[in-house]
């Protein structure tokens, strides 16, 4: 059975076409092979000028990268996550726990300065879980600076403490921010119900400029978030008035804020306890609509299970274990997304000689464009997938079943297309999204 047949058929698993070889359709092709890769570091082959087909890439070498396993997207008492848990807590477990990295997010909703209070779920089921989110502490007082200087304590050469908020908005849906010196609540800033101007204001403004969105308290009074980056939380989730039509579900329905895309570099294809493809459609229609979006796999934790093996991770192609390493990797869209209890390393190479999320300008008449992947257990031993790719709308271009596979990609003179991929495991449930790449073709 060929490529062509098998999608037109319906095909869900390529596991049937584990003794086929490769495949080919639709000028693509698929290889699998039982090679592993290393754990470490990104060393698939860079290739030489007579082998790539596209403009040098000048990013951060290949094997310069390595992979950092962490956790997105935590809550604790200064919000509404467990009413005893504060940030150095969450970061303490997930560092225990033997991750590299972990990113805070609390609810800017409770992060003005004074507003000590808790809202998490135990506040009102006993006198004195209400006694304790009534009475302020003194890190409570000032939530967003103790925020900082704990994930400043917890930061050392093997772990990287992450600052960042959650912008909460239930009509128009919510996103993370780390890095930045000022945060802004959608409580506050018109965001909740009114206009999402506000945010797009204030995430494109610098700093030091005072402007619309913002808060009073932050470092910076009303001052803007230009150094923060931001990823799109569990779409679709967040729709209050969806059930009327309202287009602001999904923030407006994806529309595109050109000052924004360099810096909203992701957005969660896992979230929680959700290792299914819930957010597949979503993160497709982001893509094909001009964002530039990295996958992200978030635990959203609420509770205790800080680095479980229930909770999905995120693993970070970065040079180091510090901020700008991190700033870096994350703008270059190097993450790729595991569902819960996998801990798998990703091996992306493109034209010979970038990873994933690369951007290449390739000459169409030099043909398609190859791109490699493989993933590998933690502990380096082969993991056996089925490896696929995807394209504009969604469409699924080819398939293969094996420890790794290689594709090639269309290029179309004068414009750009998308395509990254997509793993499942060998009863088909889906392990993995890595990150993208963007081919422009001249």
């Amino acid at each position: 059975m060929d490529v062509r047949s098998l999608l037109s058929s319906g095909f869900t698993s390529p596991r049937s076409l584990r003794g086929a070889g490769c495949l080919l359709a639709l000028g693509l092709s698929a290889c699998g092979s039982s090679v592993p890769a290393d754990t470490d570091t990104q060393t698939a082959p860079v290739g030489t000028p007579a082998s790539s087909k596209c403009d040098a890439y000048t990013g951060t070498p290949l094997d310069a990268l390595k992979h950092y396993e962490g956790t997105m997207h935590e809550h604790g008492a200064y919000s509404d996550g467990d009413i005893h848990t504060i940030p150095a807590d969450y970061y303490r477990t997930i560092q225990q726990a033997g991750y590299d990295f972990a990113a805070g997010s609390e609810h800017s909703d409770t992060l003005d300065t004074g507003v000590f209070i808790s809202v998490g779920s135990d506040c009102f089921t006993t006198p004195d879980g209400l006694l304790t989110c009534l009475t302020p502490t003194a890190d409570e007082l000032v939530k967003w600076q103790s925020t900082a200087d704990q994930a400043a304590a917890a930061s050392t050469g093997d772990f990287l403490a992450v600052r960042g908020f959650e912008w909460t908005s239930d009509r128009f849906g919510h996103i993370n921010v780390y890095f930045s010196k000022n945060f802004s609540n959608a409580k506050t800033d018109l965001g909740y119900l009114v206009t999402m101007e506000t945010f797009w204001d204030w995430f494109t403004r610098d700093p030091d400029t005072v402007g619309l969105g913002g808060s009073v308290t932050a470092p910076v009074p009303f001052g803007g978030g230009g150094d923060g980056l931001g990823h799109f939380n569990h779409p679709s989730d967040k729709c209050l008035f969806d059930s009327v039509g309202d287009p602001g579900c999904n923030w407006n329905d994806y529309t595109l804020i050109p000052e924004a895309v360099e810096r909203m570099f992701g957005q969660e294809v896992y979230n929680d306890s959700n290792g299914n493809d819930r957010y597949m459609d979503e993160y497709v229609h982001a893509l094909d609509i001009g964002w530039m979006l990295s996958p992200i796999g978030s635990e959203d934790e609420h509770q205790l299970k800080f680095g479980s093996e229930e909770r999905p991770k995120t693993v970070t192609l970065a040079t180091g274990l510090n901020d700008d390493a991190f700033k870096e990797a994350w703008l270059a869209r190097r993450t790729y997304a595991l569902s819960p209890g996998q801990h798998l390393r990703a091996q992306v190479v493109v034209d010979h000689q970038a990873p994933m999320g690369a951007r290449l300008s390739c000459d169409a008449a030099h043909g398609p464009v190859e791109l490699s992947a493989k993933l590998t257990r933690r502990d380096g031993t082969p993991f056996m997938g089925d490896y696929r790719l995807y394209g504009s709308g969604g469409e699924l271009l080819s398939a293969v079943y094996g420890s790794q596979a290689q594709f090639k990609l269309p290029v179309e003179a004068g414009a750009r297309h998308w395509y990254f991929v997509r793993v499942h495991d060998a009863d088909g449930t889906s392990v993995a999204y890595l990150a993208p790449v963007w081919i422009t073709g001249r």
